[in-house]
């Protein structure tokens, strides 16, 4: 790939985060958001996904996080950065694939947000020394909403709900997702504990 190319990319990329976070009312500082756009970057080129140094097919992200305890405190800020970076990725683009898994999107959600979290936890105690305390912080106390900017993204560039009606609301179910709200609310569909539109006699 030429360096032309990355930058379109890229800019393609800042671009749609851009409008999906204003889209969904998402407030993120410039940094996250350069961060997005970086992890897309990465991750759709699936490289990141493949990351052989740190998964095998018998591991499970679960195990993952449990084994980093053992590691050195690098060694264990590059599994948590991983595990919080995949986590969130799959859960905005392929949130749909959950369906056919036995743990669904909300177990995930968790786990990457609890990656995030403690990764700030070894930044603030200068245990490890990245810089980026921010934007960490915030993917982990936003995690749900980045997962809701990525999924727009991911339609942006044609992907559509697998699931259909059923599935977005079992979504919702689990995470409360504003954007599923909406999607629902599109289709006429007010979930439970969403007020309904006041109706005039």
């Amino acid at each position: 790939m030429t360096r032309l190319e990355t930058r379109g990319i890229m800019e393609y990329f800042k671009e749609t985060v851009e409008k999906a976070a204003k889209q969904l009312q998402v407030e993120i500082s410039d940094y996250t958001e350069f961060y997005l756009v970086d992890l897309l970057f990465r991750y759709t080129k699936m490289k990141a996904l493949r990351n052989t140094e740190f998964i095998s097919r018998e591991k499970t992200f679960a195990e993952l996080f449990l084994e980093s305890y053992e590691e050195s405190s690098h060694r264990r800020a590059r599994i948590l950065k991983y595990i919080g970076d995949t986590t969130l990725f799959l859960t905005g683009f392929f949130s749909d694939s959950f369906q056919r898994s036995i743990v669904d999107i909300d177990y995930y959600a968790n786990l990457g947000r609890t990656s995030y979290r403690n990764l700030l936890d070894l930044l603030t105690a200068r245990v490890v020394r990245w810089g980026l305390e921010e934007v960490f912080d915030e993917l982990s106390e936003k995690f749900l909403q980045l997962t809701d900017v990525l999924a727009e993204v991911s339609e942006s560039g044609g992907r559509q709900h697998a699931g259909g009606l059923l599935r977005i609301y079992e979504r919702w179910l689990r995470t409360r997702s504003k954007r599923d709200e909406a999607l629902l609310r599109q289709k006429g569909i007010w979930p439970l504990e969403a007020s309904p539109p006041s109706v005039l006699h």
